[in-house]
């Protein structure tokens, strides 16, 4: 009877999950979640946070890190399974207004709270590219070697019993997340040798640390939206306890970017990076 029920249970969870990973989202109209919403008060709707760090998401702490450079009032309201209008995490609701892609989210919290941005139109498109190779190429790479080149489902299976996902189901959650993964990174990078990723991979970091030279942050003293996303984007693999080459790579040959992101880190978070 327990073995017919958990069998059911497993065979009902996978195809939800299947059904959930793998159809064709789309746009779609989503509902305001908080009706009680404050004025300029952004709410926050990311996947739960971890021990490590904010969230193990790039996209997800790319914009918290970017409401707390600018001190933007907010509020973080987690969600393992709800999705914005294009099926994805993280979205904001702001003055009763669903915002949702990470890019999206920031060009519209530039423009609504007034935050700096760069006064030299040359640096503005020095900061679009980082910004896409950052969002577009080396989150992809870093998939790869974070969940995909180790064989396991390790990376995924730690974050999600970090975020309290039920332990049953973890195993399950963990496979369809690396299914997923796996295709969009052939999908968007194509298939190619280890080697071949690896000199990818290399190539993003010496990009990233030959346009640092010895600057504070990427374009001065002061945190742009463009360090909030290439901050998003390599810590989750700095600072996540699983191994992997990405990891290693960073730490062994690209001191002043590990330094780079600790001070971004330290500065914007403090203490409150790490759950205690």
């Amino acid at each position: 009877m327990f073995l017919a029920l958990f069998f059911g249970l497993f065979v009902v969870a996978a195809g939800a999950l299947a059904y959930f990973f793998f159809t064709n989202k789309g746009k779609k109209q989503v509902p305001i979640h908080n009706h009680d919403w404050k004025p300029d008060i952004v709410y926050l709707y990311q996947f739960p946070r971890s021990v490590n760090m904010p969230n193990v998401s790039p996209f997800c702490l790319k914009v918290e890190t970017f409401l707390k450079a600018n001190k933007i009032p907010y509020e973080v309201r987690p969600l393992l399974m709800g999705r914005s209008q294009y099926g994805l995490l993280p979205f904001i609701e702001l003055n009763g207004e669903h915002i949702a892609d990470s890019q999206i989210i920031i060009h519209r919290l530039t423009e609504h709270f007034k935050t700096k941005t760069l006064l030299i139109p040359r640096d503005e498109a020095i900061a679009r590219t980082i910004d896409r190779m950052t969002d577009n190429h080396t989150f992809l790479l870093l998939c790869q070697f974070k969940t995909l080149s180790s064989g396991t489902n390790d990376f995924f299976s730690m974050t999600l019993s970090e975020a309290g996902a039920p332990k049953l189901f973890i195993p399950i959650f963990a496979y369809f997340f690396r299914r997923k993964a796996a295709n969009r990174v052939t999908g968007s990078l194509g298939h190619f040798s280890t080697e071949d990723f690896k000199m990818f991979l290399k190539k993003d970091y010496d990009a990233y640390r030959d346009l640092l030279g010895d600057q504070k942050f990427l374009f001065g003293d002061e945190i742009n939206a463009v360090d909030c996303t290439v901050f998003g984007t390599l810590a989750t693999a700095l600072y996540h306890p699983a191994a992997s080459y990405a990891k290693d790579l960073l730490k062994e040959e690209y001191p002043t970017l590990v330094a780079y992101l600790d001070r971004i880190r330290d500065q914007v978070f403090g203490e409150e990076f790490e759950k205690h």
